[in-house]
C-alpha cells in the first residue's frame, strides 16, 4: 500500500444525518372575509458549534496523556548526545478524553544549556514531535500542526511560568505560544530506562503554522540568536549565510538567501533619541515591541533581549523588512531563581550558594541595568567574594531597551503597557489563578516543587506594587491615575 496522507481524525466520530423536510402544499379557499392563516415557516436547528481540536490540547485546565514508542535504534540515537536530528516513533494522545490515532512520527531531543540525553541522571530531557518528518509524511499534521514541543520544566520548578508568561504576552496582543499540559509515557516492547517520565508541557511550536495564523503578510525571515549576551551590532549581523556565530536564519532562507532585512534593521536602531524612534517605527512594530518589553519586565523574564544576557529571542519580518518579535524560553520567569534550587552545585561546581535565597532581590523594572540570579556567578567570576557585594552585581541590558527607557517618548509608552499589565492581573486575579493550577499539577511534583510554586504565585502580588511604585516614581499620573507622560531613565 503507498503512503498517503495521514489524516489525524479522532478515534470517534460524530455522524451528522442530513434530515429532509418535506414541503406540505397548502390550498387556500378563496373566501375574502376570513382571515386564513398561512403556513407556519419550518423550525431549522441550529448548527452545532464548530470544535478546535487544538484549543483542547492547549488547554492548562486540564492535563492530557501523551504516549510515544521508540524503536531500539531510535532508543540507541537518542541516547547519546548527538541527538539533534529527528528518529523514528509513534506517537498518539489522550486529551479531554479524546484519543487520536498512533501515528508514525519524527522525535528528537531538544534544548541548548538544558540539552541531555534520553536518560540523563540528572535532567529530563525535552522533545520535539514532528508530523511532516520524513518522506511520505509531507503534508501529516495534527489538526494543522507540524510540529509540536514538549518542555520538561528544567528550569522551572513551579510549572507554571511558560503557560502565565505566555498568557500575559496574549493579553497584550503580542504572539505567543498556547501551552497545555501532559504526561509522557514510553509504550511498546521496546522502552528507555524510564517509561514514565511525569508531567510536561505541551507548547505551540513557533512553526509556519504559528506565524501564518498570527501574522495577515508574508514572512520574510525568522531569526533567533544563536549565543548569549548578542546584540545588534553592525559586526555580529555576518554575511549572507543561513547560520553564523551570533544569528541564525530559522525560516525564509531558501526564498530569500541574504540577510538584507537584518542589516537594514540593525543600522536603524544604531541610532538615538527622536532618530532611534522614528528610524524603530519603519523596521519594526514598534508598539509590539514596546509591549513584549513591558511584559518582560512584568513577569521578571531575565533571560530575554531585555534582559542582562540579552539572549532566548526570536524575530521575524516581512517581505518589507519590519521585523515583530517573538518570546520563546520563557521559563526562567516570574522570580525562578535556578542558581539557588539543589541542582544548583551539579550545573555549577564548586559555587558557593548565597545567603539570600530564592526570588524577590534581583529584578529592575525601570532601570537600563539589572541583577538576576546568575550574577552570582558573573560576580564571583569578576573576583568578588563579598556576598553583599555580589548582590548588587548589575548588568548592561538590551540596546534597544535601553534606548527606549533614555527617550521619554518610548520611556512613557513602555509605562502605560507597564501599567495595562498591572490592571489586567489585578482584574484577572492571576496568582490566584496560578494557585488553582498548582493544585492541578502538585500530584506530579516534589515537596520543593510544590513550595515553587507558592512563591511564583507570591512573587506576582509583590511584581503588581512593584511596577506600581515604577509608574509613580517615573510617570505623571491624570485625575484617574491614568499615566500621561513618563520621564528618561539615566544610567
Amino acid at each position: 500500500m503507498t503512503k498517503k496522507r495521514l489524516s489525524l481524525a479522532l478515534a470517534l466520530t460524530s455522524i451528522l444525518v442530513a434530515v429532509s423536510v418535506v414541503l406540505l402544499v397548502i390550498f387556500l379557499p378563496i373566501n375574502l372575509g376570513t382571515n386564513t392563516p398561512g403556513p407556519k415557516p419550518t423550525t431549522t436547528e441550529k448548527p452545532a458549534p464548530v470544535v478546535n481540536e487544538l484549543d483542547r490540547i492547549f488547554d492548562p485546565s486540564k492535563v492530557s496523556q501523551t504516549f510515544i514508542e521508540l524503536p531500539q535504534k531510535s532508543i540507541d540515537k537518542l541516547a547519546g548526545y548527538n541527538n539533534e536530528s529527528y528518529v523514528a516513533a509513534k506517537f498518539r494522545m489522550v486529551y479531554d478524553g479524546t484519543e487520536t490515532q498512533s501515528v508514525n512520527v519524527g522525535i528528537r531531543i531538544k534544548g541548548t544549556t538544558t540539552h541531555s540525553t534520553l536518560n540523563n541522571l540528572y535532567y529530563r530531557p525535552s522533545f520535539k514531535i514532528k508530523f511532516d518528518w520524513a518522506k511520505g509524511y509531507e503534508t501529516q499534521t495534527l489538526f494543522g500542526k507540524r510540529s509540536l514541543t514538549f518542555n520538561a520544566f528544567v528550569q522551572d520548578n513551579s510549572r507554571l511560568h511558560e503557560t502565565y508568561a505566555y498568557k500575559a504576552y496574549r493579553a497584550m496582543d503580542v504572539p505567543a505560544p498556547r501551552t497545555g499540559y501532559t504526561t509522557i509515557s514510553f509504550e511498546g516492547a521496546t522502552k528507555p530506562n524510564k517509561p514514565s517520565r511525569g508531567l510536561y508541557l505541551v507548547l505551540e511550536s513557533e512553526d509556519d503554522e504559528f506565524f501564518a495564523d498570527h501574522f495577515k503578510d508574508v514572512t520574510q525571515h525568522v531569526y533567533e540568536n544563536n549565543h548569549d549576551v548578542t546584540d545588534f551590532d553592525v559586526a555580529k549581523v555576518g554575511g549572507d549565510v543561513e547560520t553564523n556565530t551570533y544569528f541564525r536564519v530559522k525560516a525564509g532562507w531558501k526564498a530569500t538567501p541574504n540577510r538584507d532585512d537584518l542589516r537594514a534593521f540593525t543600522k536603524a536602531v544604531n541610532t538615538d533619541g527622536k532618530t532611534f524612534w522614528d528610524n524603530l517605527d519603519v523596521v519594526a512594530d514598534r508598539e509590539r515591541l514596546i509591549a513584549l518589553f513591558a511584559t518582560d519586565n512584568f513577569t521578571g523574564n531575565w533571560d530575554t533581549y531585555s534582559g542582562p544576557l540579552r539572549n532566548n529571542f526570536t524575530f521575524r519580518s516581512n517581505v518589507a523588512g519590519k521585523f515583530t518579535f517573538v518570546p520563546w524560553g520563557t521559563d526562567q520567569s516570574f522570580g525562578e531563581n535556578l542558581f539557588n534550587d539543589p541542582g544548583a552545585r551539579v550545573r555549577f561546581p564548586g559555587y558557593r550558594l548565597p545567603v539570600k535565597t530564592h526570588d524577590d532581590f534581583f529584578i529592575t523594572v525601570d532601570k537600563p541595568w539589572t541583577a538576576y540570579p546568575g550574577s552570582y556567578v558573573f560576580a564571583y567570576s569578576a573576583g568578588l567574594r563579598d556576598m553583599a557585594k555580589m548582590e548588587n552585581y548589575q548588568i548592561l541590558r538590551g540596546k534597544i531597551f535601553v534606548k527606549c527607557l533614555r527617550y521619554a517618548p518610548c520611556a512613557t509608552l513602555y509605562f502605560q503597557d507597564l501599567q495595562k499589565l498591572s490592571a489586567w492581573a489585578k482584574s484577572e486575579k492571576l496568582s490566584d489563578q496560578m494557585r488553582a493550577t498548582s493544585q492541578l499539577v502538585n500530584q506530579y511534583l516534589t515537596p520543593y516543587q510544590k513550595a515553587e510554586g507558592v512563591r511564583t504565585a507570591n512573587w506576582t502580588d509583590t511584581q503588581i506594587k512593584r511596577v506600581d511604585a515604577a509608574i509613580k516614581r517615573n510617570c505623571a499620573l491624570d485625575k484617574s491615575n491614568v499615566i500621561t507622560t513618563c520621564k528618561a531613565a539615566n544610567g
